[in-house]
């Protein structure tokens, strides 16, 4: 891959890689918001070398609902045995998601996200709950989304909101590639969306969010990885290269690894310690509270938001133990961790085969 050298890589965790386009986006970031998010930042840092451990999660990914206009190969929604498992029809009401804010306020948690398995612009109250979120102190709200129905009225909205960080996912640089990966999208309608939000943006003079675009590296499009770069590096604040995930572990993947993996490769020699349980809580739509972002990952809950709060699961023996376990990198003492890390080591044993899901040839 060949990237410009003025591009600064840096990473959420060990999973995802972000380029910024000119520049550092978190300084920028930074130059906007102040010293409140420098020091956050900061926190961030130490997380992730597992220096810090915090009272509080840095981070809240809040799943208001699971529903998507598309049916991505490489997501649950689009896969009927992970969907069976892992998809559910309950949304989070609105006095649950206040109830969270309203703690993470509290705590003085600086970021968080109001999504999940889904499309966010679905939800016609998207923007409410991120001005929520910023009304009570959230300070790097961030959003990824297909792009596919971001009409002018709501990239307006969404731009007044308080959104921080905007990603949209596409995973590939041409229609054909596009329309194979993205079930259900038509490249040209979703190009011009970008475009024109984009547009919106410059001419109205926002600052932010700063503006990203997805590549979910899979062996389907892996060929486009440098094309992709090379199409938005000039158009955008930065752009993501990150390594599939696994929809489900009981199913074998093998056939969407991409050819060459810098995680797979470095989980084969060196091993993994996984970062999120330090950093972060996704909270589902139905009130599971999970250490980790992964699709699956409702076989670690903690406990249920309808049943305890936010600061009791994070400081609980059980999460306190997940955190130990990662820094010392013995994930296999948890089956569920072990068997996301060989997966993603590009390990599957015996798993069932499964037919991958393909656009029809009308």
């Amino acid at each position: 891959m060949c990237i410009s050298m003025a591009s600064k890589m840096y990473a959420t965790d060990s999973k995802v890689r972000w380029f910024a386009s000119e520049g550092d986006i978190n300084s920028k970031l930074a130059s906007i918001i102040g010293k409140k998010f420098e020091t956050y930042r900061e926190k961030w840092d130490a997380v992730n070398r597992f220096e810090l451990e915090t009272d509080f999660p840095l981070f809240l990914q809040l799943e208001t609902n699971q529903i998507c206009n598309l049916l991505c190969p490489s997501c649950p929604i689009g896969q009927p045995e992970a969907y069976t498992k892992y998809i559910s029809s309950e949304k989070m009401d609105w006095e649950l998601y206040q109830k969270i804010i309203l703690e993470g306020e509290k705590y003085d948690c600086p970021s968080m996200e109001p999504q999940g398995t889904n499309e966010p612009f679905l939800d016609q109250n998207l923007e409410n709950y991120i001005k929520f979120a910023a009304d009570h102190g959230f300070i790097d709200i961030m959003l990824n989304t297909n792009g596919t129905i971001l009409s002018e009225e709501r990239a307006r909205k969404v731009l007044k909101s308080g959104i921080t960080r905007l990603r949209f996912s596409l995973d590939a640089a041409t229609k054909e590639t596009y329309e194979k990966v993205r079930l259900g999208a038509k490249y040209d309608v979703t190009m011009k969306n970008i475009e024109r939000f984009l547009e919106i943006k410059k001419q109205e003079k926002f600052e932010l969010p700063m503006v990203g675009v997805n590549f979910c590296k899979t062996k389907f499009n892996e060929h486009e990885e440098d094309k992709f770069i090379e199409k938005w590096i000039d158009k955008v604040d930065f752009f993501v290269i990150q390594d599939f995930q696994p929809p489900d572990l009981d199913t074998n993947y093998t056939a969407f690894l991409p050819s060459k993996s810098n995680l797979r490769e470095s989980i084969q020699e060196s091993g993994y310690n996984c970062q999120q349980p330090w950093q972060r809580v996704l909270v589902r739509s139905n009130g599971e509270v999970c250490p980790c972002c992964a699709f699956f990952s409702t076989e670690l809950s903690l406990g249920n938001m309808k049943e305890h709060n936010l600061h009791e699961l994070w400081i609980s023996k059980e999460m306190r133990e997940l955190r130990s376990m990662h820094k010392l990198g013995k994930y296999g003492e948890n089956p569920w961790c072990k068997k996301c890390v060989n997966h993603m080591g590009g390990e599957y044993g015996d798993s069932q085969l499964i037919d991958i899901k393909t656009p029809s040839k009308n």
